[in-house]
């Protein structure tokens, strides 16, 4: 997006070197965000369903499993419901970082890498320790209460673009996402934490109302809304991510977002 783009702040035009002498800063709305992604999305369709179907279509396998233990055996939805949630947060975790370094060129204005390029420097021992830990941290959060899991899956929302944006150790990723976040914090929980949360309150309400034998409804539905809605959020993240750290104009913020410490 650039300075005439809709969504984008006035440039100011300020003489080289002077403190307002930076790159146009963009408004932080729902619909920009959502426009920008779209526009992404458009321009490297394979780049962004490929993975997508790959990501999802194996989170669905494995919430298909839980959600039948859940709802069949156990009866433990709330408990399992958590699992599922955190475990959904992180294949978006991870499809967002790899995303971030196979279109975040584009919403640079930047020629995409080369598939092969990307699949070779990604950090995948960075992005599956990254996981890891918030596999860990939300499904404790989320069994302990609601809350608290919604809101470690929003501030750390960002952790996957930003390992690759910014070529981020696992704890700078961390750290850097939760100083980003923390100030559009209700904006990174309407448009990436809560439709995320109504997925799988539909996923979980379907599979209570599918008899255990059309298991493959079940699968079904966890698939396609897997990979609607993340590829839809993981465009998002991606997105946020480029206008934070490059400098976005926030809701009563006066600072670049880049200056954060």
């Amino acid at each position: 997006m650039t300075a005439g783009e809709p969504g984008a702040a006035p440039y100011s035009g300020s003489p080289s070197g002077s403190p307002s002498d930076k790159p146009p800063r963009h408004r932080l709305h729902p619909l920009a965000l959502a426009a920008t992604s779209w526009r992404t999305a458009k321009m490297e369709p394979a780049r962004v369903i490929v993975p997508g179907l790959v990501i999802f279509g194996l989170d669905a396998v494995q919430g298909t499993f839980y959600t039948e233990i859940a709802v069949d055996h156990l009866g433990v939805g709330s408990i399992i419901g958590a699992v599922l949630f955190s475990a959904s947060s992180l294949g978006l975790t991870f499809y967002a970082g790899m995303l971030e370094r196979l279109v975040g060129s584009v919403e640079r204005g930047e020629p995409a890498q080369p598939v092969f390029t990307v699949l070779r420097t990604l950090p995948w021992g960075r992005l599956l320790l990254a996981e890891a830990i918030l596999i860990l941290v939300s499904a404790v959060a989320s069994v302990a209460l609601v809350v608290p899991g919604l809101i470690v899956g929003t501030i750390f929302a960002l952790v996957g673009p930003l390992i690759n944006l910014l070529d981020s150790s696992v704890p700078k990723a961390f750290k850097r996402s939760l100083q980003l976040v923390w100030p559009h914090f209700m904006l990174v929980f309407v448009i990436i934490t809560l439709p995320l949360a109504l997925e799988h309150e539909f996923v979980v309400f379907v599979a209570e109302l599918i008899p255990h034998e059309h298991i493959w409804a079940i699968f079904l539905t966890t698939f396609i809304l897997g990979d609607l809605f993340g590829m839809a959020l993981g465009l998002m993240e991606v997105t946020l991510a480029e206008r934070l750290v490059t400098g976005a104009e926030g809701p009563g913020q006066g600072l670049l977002s880049a200056d954060v410490e």
